[in-house]
């Protein structure tokens, strides 16, 4: 990292030594026109001089403007790259180490069938989120490395929703409503796997900023031909210069060194890759008063 800083700098060095040169040269030939007696053709060649040195400066600022610019870019990525290795780390120590305290009680001391059964179910759950941040990388690396899409088949939206809040939502002690506003169930091409990955993201993204106080909610609805599912919660919400970075991967917002909220800034990514795969759309709104919506937008399957 400080060898391309250092490189960068003899770069800019160069270039202001070179636009300081053809200044430099170019007021001297300004300076030997005028207290020479130049001919009308010689006269036009030192300004045709001028004009292509002047171009030449303007093509080197433009250079300069766009090195700067992917310098800009690099250490974005990279700051992101190392919030996400911060995020990780964090992610894999403190399920291992909630395993490695079970297992170690456990095996030191005499406890009860009671605190056993506590003990590895806390187990349980450490290795169920080990396998969850497994789970992002591998999809994530699966979906930036294809460009084709997946295998599909129908869904049923709805059915589809209650399946995930039972398996992966209900053991959260927190309460998820689904309000559909229309009769009759819609059905969407996506794999299934893919599908309950968008959704599990988007509820425990919700989840995880959410209001103790305040309450989730999924709508499904039909629009235009589009089956619309809509993520609301009322959390503190997303700033709207945050909202069009939230998607990309890695980002989190605020340091990862004192950041509250666990997670890796892979989810949201994630979601935003399945939908575009899919011919569908996400957008994310503010839900007032407070808190945001996230809306997912799929072409019907007739």
């Amino acid at each position: 990292m400080q060898s391309k800083r250092g490189s960068l700098r003899i770069i800019y060095v160069l270039s202001v030594y070179v636009a300081l040169q053809l200044i430099w040269w170019g007021y001297h030939i300004i300076q030997l026109s005028q207290q020479l007696e130049l001919s009308g053709s010689v006269t036009r060649r030192v300004w045709m001089i001028i004009g292509e040195g002047s171009v030449f400066l303007l093509i080197l600022g433009f250079g300069l403007f766009k090195i700067r610019q992917l310098q800009k870019r690099e250490l974005a990525s990279q700051e992101k790259e190392k919030n996400f290795m911060l995020a990780v780390t964090h992610e894999l120590k403190t399920p291992i180490a909630s395993n490695r305290l079970a297992i170690e009680t456990i095996q030191s001391r005499d406890v009860s069938d009671e605190m056993k059964k506590q003990l590895l179910s806390t187990a349980k759950a450490s290795n169920m989120r080990l396998e969850e941040l497994v789970n992002k990388i591998l999809i994530s690396t699966e979906l930036t490395s294809s460009k084709e899409k997946t295998s599909s088949e129908t869904l049923k939206v709805n059915e589809e929703l209650e399946r995930i809040l039972h398996e992966n939502i209900s053991s959260l002690n927190v309460v998820v409503e689904i309000e559909a506003d229309y009769g009759t169930e819609c059905e969407i091409k996506l794999g299934k796997l893919e599908f309950e990955t968008m959704m599990n993201n988007l509820i425990q993204n919700a989840i995880k900023y959410h209001n103790p106080d305040g309450k989730i909610s999924i709508r499904t609805s039909v629009h235009s031909g589009s089956a619309q599912i809509k993520v609301e919660d009322q959390g503190p919400g997303i700033p709207d210069h945050e909202k069009s970075k939230i998607f990309d991967k890695f980002y989190r917002m605020g340091d990862e060194m004192t950041r509250a909220t666990k997670g890796t800034g892979l989810g949201l990514f994630l979601v935003k890759e399945i939908v575009s795969k899919n011919n569908g759309k996400i957008t994310v709104t503010d839900n007032v008063p407070n808190g945001c919506i996230f809306t997912l937008s799929f072409p019907i399957h007739s």
